[in-house]
This record gives C-alpha cells, sequence and structure tokens, in this order.
C-alpha cells in the first residue's frame, strides 16, 4: 500500500473511531418516541419499527436492543466513510480536505445532544433518526453518482433509498421528489428531455408502492390496510392555533364543530392560541413552538379520545380513523378563512427551520445563518458564472434543495426542532467546502 493510500485509510478511521466511541461509552436511548416505534404503534412509519422487530425477533426481548445500537453505530460509520469516498473520487480531495468533510457529517451526532431539548445521541437512541441520517448520507452519494456519472445503476438506487428514507419518517417523503429534481437535471444535461416521462412515471410508482407498503405492514401488525394514522390530526393542531372561536360556524356537520370548540375552548384556557403571542414574526414561531405538542396530544388527541370512548369506541385504531376525518373536515372548513394567519404561522416556523438547518436559534447566530445562505447562494452563483460546468455548484444546488425541501415540508405538519432539521446541515456545509476548494483550485491554477 502506498504511503498516500495509507493516509487515506486512517482518515477513514475517524468515523470509525467516533461511532466506536459513542457505541463503547454511550447506552441505548429510550426516548419519548422510543416506545411507539417498539410497540410498531400506527402512528410510526413501519421501517424502523420493522427494523426493531427483526432483531426482537431473532434475539429476543432481553438482548435485541444492544444490538441495535451497535449496528446503528456501524451503519453510521460506513455512511460516513461511503458519503467522503464517494466525493474524495470526484473532487480529487487531498487529506485535510477529506478529513473536513468526514467531521462535518459527524457534527449532526454532536449538535443533537448539545442543543436537542430531548440530549438526544442519534446512532444510541431507539428512534428513527438512527436509520435515517445514514440512509440519507447514501442517498446523497447515489443521487451525486445518478449526476456525475450519468448512471442508470445509481438512479435506480438513489429511489430505492429515497423510498426507504419515505418508509422510515414521513417527512422525508421529499426525497423522493429531490431525486425527481436531480434525475431530471441529469436528464437535462445529456438532453435526453424524452425520458422525462419514464422519471414521472417512476416517482408516481415510488408513492403508489409507499402507501402500498405501509398498509400492507399494518395490515400484517396492526391488523388493518390503511396507512399510518394522525396525520390530519398533526396539521389540524397548526390550523387550530390560527383560528378563532367564531370559524367553527363554517363546519357543517354538527357533531365535528363540537370537537372543534372542544379542543378551541381548552386551548383558549392554556393561551395556545395566535391571540396570546407575543409580537414579532420569530416571537411568534417560538410560540407556536412552545403550544404545537400541547394542542396536538392534550387539547386534541386525549379530549377527543375520551369523548370517543364515551361513545362506545372500542378499538384503538378505528378512533384514530375517526379522528383523522373529523380533523380533516375541520381543515378543509377552517383554513379558507384562517388562511393568511395559518400562512403566517407557516413562514414563521420555516425562518426557524432555515437556522436550524445551518445553526442554532440565537439573536446572534440568526444573523450568522442569514449571512452564511447568502455567501454559499453568491459563492454558487459566482462558481457557476465561471463554469458551467462545476461539480460544487451541483453539490450546493442539492444542499439547498435538500434544506428547503425539509423545512418547508416538516413545517406543514409540525414544527422545525433541530432533530428534524439535521438532514440539511452536513450536505450544507460540505457544499460550501468544495465550492471554496474548487475556487482555491481555480485560483492558484492561475498564478
Amino acid at each position: 500500500m502506498t504511503e498516500k493510500k495509507k493516509r487515506v485509510s486512517l482518515l477513514y478511521l475517524a468515523p470509525v473511531l467516533f461511532f466506536a466511541g459513542l457505541w463503547l461509552m454511550g447506552e441505548t436511548g429510550i426516548y419519548n418516541d422510543s416506545n411507539q416505534y417498539i410497540a410498531m404503534h400506527i402512528h410510526r412509519e413501519p421501517l424502523y419499527p420493522f427494523f426493531l422487530w427483526i432483531f426482537r425477533t431473532l434475539l429476543g426481548e432481553e438482548n435485541y436492543l444492544e444490538t441495535v445500537r451497535f449496528l446503528q453505530n456501524a451503519i453510521a460509520a460506513f455512511s460516513v466513510i461511503w458519503l467522503t469516498a464517494c466525493l474524495r473520487r470526484y473532487f480529487s480531495l487531498k487529506s485535510i480536505m477529506t478529513l473536513l468533510v468526514c467531521l462535518v457529517q459527524l457534527a449532526p451526532h454532536v449538535i443533537t445532544p448539545l442543543f436537542s431539548a430531548s440530549g438526544l445521541v442519534l446512532s444510541n437512541g431507539i428512534v428513527s433518526e438512527a436509520l435515517v441520517l445514514p440512509l440519507f448520507y447514501l442517498f446523497t452519494a447515489e443521487c451525486l453518482k445518478m449526476v456525475f456519472d450519468k448512471s442508470k445503476k445509481a438512479a435506480a438506487w438513489s429511489l430505492v433509498l429515497a423510498l426507504l428514507l419515505s418508509l422510515t419518517r414521513g417527512q422525508m417523503m421529499f426525497a423522493v421528489l429531490l431525486w425527481m429534481v436531480m434525475a431530471l437535471a441529469a436528464l437535462l444535461e445529456k438532453k435526453q428531455w424524452k425520458k422525462t416521462g419514464i422519471v414521472l412515471l417512476c416517482v408516481v410508482l415510488a408513492f403508489g408502492l409507499r402507501s402500498f407498503l405501509v398498509k400492507s405492514y399494518n395490515l400484517a401488525f396492526n391488523g388493518y390496510f390503511i396507512n399510518n394514522t394522525f396525520g390530519e390530526v398533526g396539521m389540524l393542531a397548526n390550523v387550530l392555533y390560527a383560528a378563532d372561536r367564531s370559524d367553527g360556524e363554517r363546519i357543517e356537520d354538527e357533531m365535528v364543530r363540537e370537537y372543534f370548540y372542544l379542543s378551541y375552548d381548552l386551548a383558549q384556557e392554556q393561551q395556545a392560541n395566535y391571540q396570546y403571542a407575543p409580537e414579532g414574526f420569530l416571537n411568534r414561531a417560538a410560540h407556536l413552538e412552545q403550544y404545537h405538542d400541547m394542542l396536538k396530544f392534550d387539547l386534541i388527541e386525549e379530549p377527543w379520545r375520551a369523548r370517543h370512548d364515551s361513545e362506545g369506541f372500542l378499538d384503538y385504531i378505528p378512533e384514530n380513523v375517526e379522528s383523522d376525518r373529523m380533523a380533516g373536515i375541520i381543515i378543509k372548513s377552517l383554513l379558507p378563512a384562517v388562511f393568511w394567519r395559518w400562512f403566517y404561522d407557516y413562514m414563521a416556523l420555516s425562518v426557524y427551520g432555515l437556522i436550524r438547518s445551518v445553526a442554532v436559534v440565537h439573536p446572534l447566530l440568526n444573523w450568522y445563518a442569514l449571512f452564511v445562505y447568502i455567501f454559499v447562494i453568491l459563492l454558487a452563483v459566482y462558481t457557476f458564472w465561471k463554469d458551467r460546468n462545476s461539480k460544487a455548484v451541483r453539490v450546493a444546488a442539492f444542499a439547498l434543495l435538500t434544506v428547503a425541501a425539509n423545512v418547508y415540508a416538516t413545517s406543514l405538519i409540525i414544527m422545525c426542532l433541530s432533530r428534524y432539521m439535521i438532514y440539511g446541515l452536513p450536505v450544507f456545509y460540505i457544499a460550501a467546502l468544495l465550492l471554496l476548494y474548487e475556487n482555491k483550485k481555480s485560483f492558484c491554477k492561475k498564478i
């Protein structure tokens, strides 16, 4: 082995040692959502609960979580090495840049436990993020291969990975659309627009297959051929926040209207409504984030369940289906009237999401986030103006699309907590590094 290859091999030890350390010194993290994944709850997307079920079936209740934790750290290390090797090949990265790219990918595993309220250690936790982040790194690598090599194999693999991501977390359905954009961009470069129909058909089939797999999983493990429940209830929380009591008159179904009044009156008691938010755009986002979970769980789910139980619902899943049905009626009835207040909240939550995709919410770091977005966008435009074939610009486009898609998809249903925004952060800063690296190489050639 040459000296250069030895150095590269040693660099790849960084993620191995990092995740080995997390595994050896850490412990299995059981968080608020963990029990729902373990119980294969109807609210949760199927892939991660199924992953847990496989090892529970093979190893038994007592031992399987430690094995899962070991595998999560191993998969995380592999994904970092895979994406780093991919970028090293396309950009001929030197040792220092290779190490920086590695370290940037480790950042979410450091930031999340330090700055999230739960103190979540991603690769040690029994949470879907433990699989989603490594899968997203692999998806990123295959998307870049599809764009740079025009590889049909990479196109197929990246679509499969996008589908797996969407089966692990609902917000990651944006990965299928991101794949579509990157595939269409690859076709544009090859001037093969006749194949656009194939790409669009693949997207339709991916969403159709996802729905079928989710329903099949729920039939096998929960006894009902249905999609996951409580999606509509999650969306209702933000609509309820933006509503006035008089808006309930728009709901034609009398029984559904009573459920709306039940939750609205409880929200007023808790001041969980836009009327009680402090002045200011970001203050509004902070207020809504403070009350979102209360709205969803304490003011909608629990009182509705209690009333359903009094009405004779004996099975939890049909009860959830009914809650989703009523939530859907309320949203359709109210949204036209409260749209602009809801949209104001949506944009405020999105701003928080954009900040958390590159930094942490703080008066000073908010300005840093604005600066770094402007800097990367202007640098990408300048690099593209200089070189229309710039690979770094393509990575930057992928990164910015990832951030935007993740933020605006997540804000539709829930708030943009740090643990939901971790997917854009590494690719964004990798793109910034590659833009600087490409311009440095170009500058050095000139002198």
